[in-house]
């Protein structure tokens, strides 16, 4: 381990803490975490994205990681799904202690938990290949910290264009009104993206070109399709507007049959023109 993995390492605890600390809820009397199904969809989105993490790890990533290295990345990870999943669903205004603690609103509760996966699956895929497929070269944390820093990136982009689509209303329709239809919508299409983003991290890495293309091009994509899908009107941002339960069953069908659609075009255009993965 060298220096600047030892400064990493450390910084990731000190992270880690301070997210746990900001979203913690152990404090919180047991009325408020008995029977609390907005407190058990955070941590099993917690829960699934460290699986999710553990597993590439164990499966796919760069053989040089091995010893402490498993662990190097298993506690970046933790740091980086509480830190930019929990608080970063916060600045949508979806908090951990308050919404999905105190006041157990099962829709905020989904709306981080879908925010926690997707932090943990864009993160795990940034682990997922060699870093140098070609020779003997090893590669370093600062490759899979670019790329999970262009995924999430990305992906913080593409739901700021579902934000606007959807009104300056969703943050009270997922706080107030604790519409768990929204929250549910608002998740899927932040978990589809999160798929998305994470096949265009993952894989060897046969230099930053290449990630790069598969990346903007994903990323690209995404942000087109919300915006020719949006239903909304600029008249309309003005006024409360509330999305019918059938047209959000519609949404998040089409947003599964989008993604599995790009990512068989991929695996098409990889047999086709050969390449790293």
């Amino acid at each position: 381990m060298d220096d600047s993995e030892g400064c990493v390492f450390v910084a990731s605890l000190i992270a880690a803490a301070v997210a746990v600390a900001a979203t913690f809820t152990g404090a919180l009397h047991r009325l408020f975490r008995r029977g609390n199904a907005a407190l058990g969809a955070v941590r099993l989105g917690v829960a699934l994205a460290m699986a999710w993490i553990a597993l590439v790890l164990w499966r796919w990533a760069d053989p040089s990681v091995t010893g402490f290295y498993v662990l190097f990345y298993l506690v970046m990870g933790y740091a980086v799904v509480k830190l930019f999943g929990q608080l970063g669903a916060a600045a949508w205004g979806a908090r951990v202690r308050v919404d999905a603690g105190e006041r157990q609103n099962l829709a905020a509760g989904l709306f981080i938990a879908a925010w926690t996966l997707a932090t943990g699956m864009i993160f795990g895929g940034s682990l997922w290949g060699e870093a140098d497929p070609v020779g003997d070269d090893e590669g370093g944390w600062w490759i899979p910290a670019t790329f999970f820093a262009l995924g999430w990136t990305a992906l913080v982009a593409a739901f700021s264009i579902y934000r606007r689509r959807e009104g300056k209303d969703l943050k009270a329709r997922l706080r107030q009104e604790r519409s768990v239809k929204d929250a549910w919508g608002a998740g899927w299409f932040v978990l589809v993206s999160a798929a998305l983003l994470t096949d265009a991290v993952a894989g060897d890495f046969w230099g930053w070109h290449h990630g790069l293309l598969s990346f903007g091009a994903i990323g690209g994509m995404l942000v087109v399709h919300e915006a020719i899908l949006s239903r909304r009107g600029a008249e309309e941002e003005a006024v409360p507007w509330t999305v019918p339960t059938a047209a959000r069953s519609l949404e998040t069908v089409a947003y599964a049959l989008v993604a599995a659609g790009i990512w068989w075009f991929q695996r098409f255009l990889d047999r086709t023109l050969g390449g790293g993965g």
